[in-house]
């Protein structure tokens, strides 16, 4: 009898009250095209839930209602990118351009944004895309036809990869002589 009134009185607890055994990580997905004479990655980000998304928020908070929509867009794009790095023949590769657009999930509970940045890629031998957080990141990629990418023992394009520290493209020379030389302007920032 005791063990059905206990059995009884946890079933209540979790159905009178919302998930709260259940948490979810950070969710961070990178898609890489390749083009002749850059890369574009889009990043999608959410934040985990419960304190990670409490903390976004409460910084959020903390800014006048008026700079309440660039702080998060601020706060979210630097944590999507934040264990990212993209580097040719190891040398780490600045942003030509970042734009962000922010929103919530459909369920209305976690922020989320989506940032487009764009690199310059150099001539060199491999593109290497690396993650401080294998755990909660995914990759996809594609050449798009720009055949910089040596797809000899590449990994499929279209195709995910979870869990994966590093991303490892072999490039081929084509496209660097048609390439624009460096400029040594500074990343844009603007929105879509």
């Amino acid at each position: 009898m005791r063990g059905v009134a206990l059995a009884i009185a946890v079933a209540t607890a979790l159905a009178a009250g919302p998930a709260w055994g259940h948490s979810f990580p950070a969710v961070r997905t990178v898609v890489v095209q390749v083009e002749g004479c850059e890369v574009a990655v889009l990043v999608g980000y959410r934040p985990g839930t419960g304190e990670a998304t409490d903390t976004v928020l409460a910084r959020v908070a903390s800014q006048p209602k008026s700079k309440g929509r660039d702080a998060l867009e601020s706060i979210l794009t630097g944590a999507a990118l934040a264990s990212l790095t993209f580097s040719v023949d190891g040398r780490r590769l600045v942003p030509t351009s970042v734009r962000a657009k922010v929103g919530v999930e459909p369920t209305g509970v976690r922020p989320m944004v989506v940032v487009l940045v764009t690199y310059e890629l150099p001539p060199g031998h491999k593109l290497a895309i690396t993650t401080a957080d294998p755990r909660t990141t995914r990759f996809s990629w594609s050449d798009r036809a720009s055949h910089r990418v040596d797809l000899v023992g590449a990994p499929t394009q279209g195709q995910w990869y979870d869990g994966v520290a590093s991303f490892l493209l072999s490039l081929s020379p084509k496209g660097d002589s048609t390439c624009a030389a460096p400029s040594s302007s500074p990343p844009s920032r603007s929105r879509p």
